[in-house]
């Protein structure tokens, strides 16, 4: 608790380093060189956080200090998946993972819940099976797909089929990316801080221009998604900008009747916010307020532990009643979480 609110974290992160993965692979895959793909960059560099947490309960511990609740758990080793380009390699890792977050979620439920990884990339029919077994069995509330694809936006009609049944057993998809080098081939950078300040922006960019222009929230109308780890400024300029194109090529986006803002602001599109975004205030004039989760990224070198909680919920310039939606409500909603 914070300030007398309830705190939902709705993008933190658990450390699944190779360790985790080497313990649990099937054997053909534990003398692998590499368990994830690398960026080569040392990102724990100048990082506020000097020590990750090695085990569930140092999390709730930590949790405790920043006045988090309740956890939602990403992956950090994860977010490579994507790159993994060997489909029965790519399905072992998401079902290790997944089967070990599954573990580190168990020591509290009510605190700790985690969002599956689905091998996309490699396999729909594999990533719609695993969707269904991380939600059935082993308590996932949703699913993360990498914003990255090496070939594919993603909403490329290949993986429609997935985002069709997670609409119809109304599994929320997060579209996450990894902070990492993946649009350098473009920036040509030499070091990690061009890198990551060119990563996780224009990544949701990318990601929120081909799902709404491809018709997936038209044609799939109970599928909710969310844009994370980016920041929600860019919102109101990215809608303005989409309807303005929109205006000029409508026959490139035949699915669509409405507007591309007007999917933003459907209820269906969540957008997570960083605690001291100047701009968080002037959104709610363009976005809806009932659609924005508050995302502390616990516990990556970047993050505002222990102050991410405090840095929003002190706030004087956003009502309580704001605040209050974007740290309970909002992310209830989009989890499908209880009350």
């Amino acid at each position: 608790m914070k300030n007398g609110m309830l705190i939902i974290d709705a993008d933190g992160h658990a450390v699944d380093n190779e360790g985790v993965y080497r313990e649990r692979l099937p054997e053909q895959y534990r003398k692998r060189s590499f368990i994830h793909p690398s960026d080569g960059f040392d990102r724990h560099q100048n990082g506020k956080i000097k020590k990750q947490p090695q085990d569930a309960a140092q999390n709730l511990a930590d949790n405790d200090r920043e006045g988090i609740d309740l956890q939602i758990i990403y992956p950090t080793g994860g977010l490579m998946l994507s790159r993994v380009r060997e489909p029965d390699y790519a399905i072992a890792l998401a079902r290790t993972y997944n089967d070990w977050l599954a573990d580190w979620c168990s020591i509290d439920k009510k605190r700790l819940k985690g969002v599956a990884l689905v091998p996309l990339h490699v396999d729909v029919r594999a990533a719609i099976d695993e969707m269904e077994r991380a939600m059935s069995k082993l308590g996932a509330v949703g699913v993360m797909v990498n914003t990255y694809d090496r070939s594919r936006n993603v909403a490329h009609r290949d993986f429609w089929p997935f985002y069709e049944e997670c609409a119809k057993q109304g599994v929320a998809v997060a579209f996450h990316a990894s902070g990492s080098d993946t649009l350098d081939p473009l920036g040509h950078f030499e070091n990690f801080l061009q890198i990551h300040t060119c990563s996780h922006a224009p990544e949701q960019l990318l990601a929120c221009t081909a799902v709404i222009y491809s018709g997936l929230l038209e044609t799939y109308q109970d599928l909710r998604v969310a844009f994370l780890e980016a920041g929600i400024g860019w919102v109101p300029f990215w809608m303005e900008h989409m309807d303005e194109e929109y205006e000029f090529r409508r026959f490139e986006a035949p699915l669509l009747k409405m507007k591309p803002s007007e999917y933003m602001a459907c209820g269906r599109v969540y957008v997570s916010c960083e605690p001291e975004e100047k701009t968080l205030r002037y959104v709610p004039d363009f976005f809806p307020e009932e659609n924005i989760l508050f995302a502390s990224d616990y516990p990556h070198w970047d993050g505002e532990f222990p102050y991410a909680v405090a840095h929003l919920a002190n706030r004087n310039d956003l009502s309580a009643e704001f605040k209050q939606k974007i740290f309970r409500d909002n992310p209830r909603r989009f989890y499908g979480l209880a009350d």
